[in-house]
């Protein structure tokens, strides 16, 4: 093969990495307190460099070296047809050598030796990959979706379509999750938060209780999280079905994705000790070239302060444990609104312990229902990546973790679940039924909060991992979703469809604002309210597990400019039957049930109509003052 020409020259801007700089392409490395370094060119695959350059002082600014490549004219016409971008993307590799080390890249925007998921590439070195090819995006957009409209769905790339059952040509793969795109919409979905898509080393060391290093062994690390040898920058190419085109791929999947109304949310883990610079051009070089809409961070590791304040970032959506505001304006951080949000386990862990009946979690979820912190937006969730699944969490007590080979001592012990009376699977009638009566509770407790609901993909038709709530090392039927249906997985799947489009349908269960609990117009009646088995006297003793919620429709206005719909929520998770009083409704309006969890029964609500105030009306309405409401079940009100 004709060794190539480049003419060899000083760079002098940034970005890090490898970039186009009008008919050049220039590399980048930040390289501190190293003496001798070079850049080495590899033809694909070959074992010894093309050209090994010295980085000398001439190409270094700081700690930062800067060398600009120019493709030279004396080649023949074939050759000279290619731009030398296009010529460095299909033939070339690259690594840097620092007093005799050599590196990979950090900014390396796509890497070899990854190819085969699960296996380190015996022979095969980890060079970085010169990814400069275009990508036609015509008129791709941010969506900018607000989080009070969102439906988040949290799910693994390689998992949700590697099962056979999934059906898509390329299982496991970008490919594969795009081919799902329409089942994403016709459940209701318009936002995906990905786990780890970014060049992250699977095959883990093992370690002894020491620390010390298990030659022999090694540990699959499914997730991607704290995983070493990661590159941040490039996607996971084991996650494409074309290893050539990993970045392409991806870019057509969100494209795809966000044709269909669906962004898209990366989930970043980034490891202790990781330069905040890094992280910062990481994120942007997302939102750049892969029109991301937001992510995950944890901010343990990247302060919150430099995600909130940064100029590219201050418009995507960022989810973190915790916003402090005050702490953002007395910096004074100027951030988008719908670009902040929470996420932590605050509502997963009251709404659990609601669920299961707990003694003293009245109040705690009732407070959770409506939370939104200052400056920011919440995500709620019952399930997420790191613990039981929905079906788990009705069906086991305990977790069952001993096929990760720790003897059960890992994963949390605080799950907060019921088993509904057997551990584990059970073909007993009245345990199933209560079981799928938990789900619809659980599901309604989600969906019908103020904050921005996520679902763990799977949990919509029954997805379990056998009692496992930390499979991060299986990349097996336990984590792959088993896409194989059955009378009980449409049934949940058909439920939750129909309460994520209610959710839609009622501007009152998603204001996207902060509850005030008291009357801010002049209605009569508080915008939210607690209530007990009497009306307006709420019960959060210790021994309560009884709540009504009534959401006042005359604080938000429908798609005619009509005051919405009030909806009132009645949760007995009490195991016996008990009596509530429904709250009186002005304007000769009446309660209609909407939903009884307890044996999944839908009523077909009346149209909207004028009504006139009569004594006949007045009678029908004291006669609906009363309610039974059956036990561990929730029943929805709406007015008409």
């Amino acid at each position: 093969m004709k060794k190539q020409k480049f003419k060899i020259k000083p760079g002098h801007a940034l970005p890090l990495g490898v970039t186009r700089v009008q008919d050049d392409v220039q590399f980048a490395i930040y390289l501190p307190d190293r003496k001798r370094c070079f850049l080495k060119l590899y033809r694909l695959g070959e074992p010894e460099p093309e050209y090994r350059i010295p980085l000398t002082d001439e190409y270094r600014v700081g700690s930062v070296y800067f060398v600009l490549l120019h493709l030279e004219s004396q080649l023949s016409s074939n050759e000279s047809a290619a731009s030398l971008s296009q010529i460095l993307t299909d033939e070339y590799e690259y690594l840097y050598e620092a007093d005799g080390e050599d590196l990979v890249d950090p900014y390396a925007a796509a890497v070899t030796g990854r190819n085969v998921w699960g296996r380190r590439n015996s022979g095969v070195s980890t060079r970085g990959r010169i990814c400069l090819r275009d990508f036609d995006w015509d008129t791709d957009h941010p969506l900018h979706i607000p989080f009070s409209e969102m439906i988040l769905y949290q799910l693994h790339v390689r998992g949700y379509t590697r099962h056979a059952t999934s059906r898509v040509k390329h299982p496991g793969t970008f490919e594969g999750l795009r081919q799902k795109i329409p089942y994403l919409q016709d459940l209701g979905i318009n936002g995906v938060l990905l786990l780890p898509a970014y060049e992250f080393q699977e095959i883990q060391p093992s370690y002894q209780p020491g620390g010390e290093v298990e030659a022999d062994l090694q540990t699959l690390n499914y997730w991607g999280y704290g995983a070493s040898e990661t590159y941040y920058f490039a996607p996971k190419v084991s996650y494409s079905s074309d290893v050539e085109q990993a970045d392409q791929e991806l870019k057509s999947l969100i494209k795809a994705l966000h044709l269909a109304g669906i962004e898209v949310l990366l989930d970043f883990y980034f490891l202790p000790g990781t330069n905040p610079a890094l992280m910062i051009d990481c994120l942007r070089s997302w939102v750049l070239n892969y029109h991301v809409d937001g992510f995950r961070v944890n901010t343990e590791v990247m302060p919150s302060l430099s995600l909130a304040s940064d100029p590219i970032l201050s418009g995507v959506k960022m989810l973190a444990s915790y916003w402090d505001a005050q702490a953002l304006s007395d910096a004074g951080v100027h951030h988008e609104e719908n670009a902040l949000a929470e996420y932590n386990d605050g509502f997963m862990n009251d709404a659990r312990r609601f669920l299961k009946s707990d003694e003293g979690q009245t109040e705690s979820f009732f407070r959770r229902f409506y939370y939104k912190p200052q400056g920011a937006d919440v995500i709620n969730y019952m399930t997420h990546v790191n613990g039981f699944t929905m079906m788990d969490l009705v069906s086991y007590d305990i977790k069952h973790n001993e096929s990760n080979g720790e003897h059960n001592r890992d994963g949390t012990e605080f799950n907060y679940s019921w088993n509904c009376g057997v551990e584990g699977k059970s073909r007993k009638q009245a345990v199933v039924s209560q079981r799928m009566r938990q789900i619809r509770n659980a599901f309604l407790m989600l969906l019908f909060s103020q904050g921005t609901p996520m679902i763990l993909a799977g949990d919509e038709f029954g997805n379990t991992q056998e009692g496992n709530n930390n499979p991060y090392c299986h990349d097996d039927a336990l984590t792959w979703l088993n896409w194989r249906e059955s009378k009980q997985k449409t049934q949940i799947h058909d439920y939750v469809k129909r309460l994520i489009a209610f959710r839609r349908e009622n501007p009152v269960l998603h204001q996207g604002r902060q509850m005030h609990l008291m009357d801010t117009i002049s209605c009569g009646v508080p915008d939210l309210s607690a209530h007990g088995l009497e009306t307006w006297r709420p019960d959060f003793s210790n021994y309560s597990r009884m709540l009504g919620i009534l959401i006042s429709g005359r604080y938000v206005t429908d798609e005619k400019g009509e005051p919405a719909d009030s909806i009132y929520i009645i949760f007995n998770m009490f195991w016996e039957t008990k009596s509530f009083d429904l709250p009186m409704l002005p304007d000769g309006n009446e309660w209609h049930v909407y939903l009884e969890t307890y044996d999944e029964t839908f009523s077909e609500l009346p149209p909207h109509k004028p009504k006139k105030k009569t004594k006949k009306r007045r009678k029908q309405m004291g006669i609906q003052r009363k309610t039974v409401v059956p036990p561990r079940s929730v029943v929805v009100y709406v007015s008409r």
